[in-house]
């Protein structure tokens, strides 16, 4: 492969990689505008909210990863139920983690970001290669 056929394939994935951040916002606002309250619910339900925050996240970043490999953007397998799960593992651990650690939690905690990222991360996970040469049952 060309050097420009990798600059493009790699723009393609960084790309496909910001559309799930942003589809990790816009499912959060879909869900959270029938919710009354919603502006005190991480003070007042952390729990529930960090439950609530970790699916909303893993929806975004999964749906968008999904149709990109549907339209063929990402070059991998689909892989969905191991993408889903890493993707929901890789969104609930920091959340889980910010919930002890900051007690109660606040609007720009920095583990909702880490969250974000490690949930893109998840998706990737299993299409990676390395669990193949881990010997990791994907």
């Amino acid at each position: 492969m060309d050097t420009g056929g990798k600059i493009l394939r790699l723009l393609v994935w960084l790309g496909v990689i910001l559309l799930q951040i942003i589809m990790t916002q816009v499912v959060t606002l879909l869900i959270s505008l029938p919710v009354p309250g919603m502006e005190d619910f991480p003070q007042t339900h952390s729990a529930l909210f960090v439950a609530i925050l970790g699916l909303t996240y893993s929806a975004g970043v999964f749906s968008a990863g999904r149709l990109a490999l549907a339209l063929h953007w990402l070059k991998a397998r689909p892989k969905s139920p191991a993408r889903l799960a890493a993707t929901l593992i890789g969104a609930y651990l920091p959340l889980v983690a910010a919930l002890f650690l900051y007690h109660p939690l606040e609007p720009g905690n920095p583990f909702f970001f880490i969250a974000i990222l490690t949930s893109v991360l998840g998706f990737y996970v299993p299409g990676c290669g390395m669990c193949q040469q881990c010997h990791v049952q994907v």
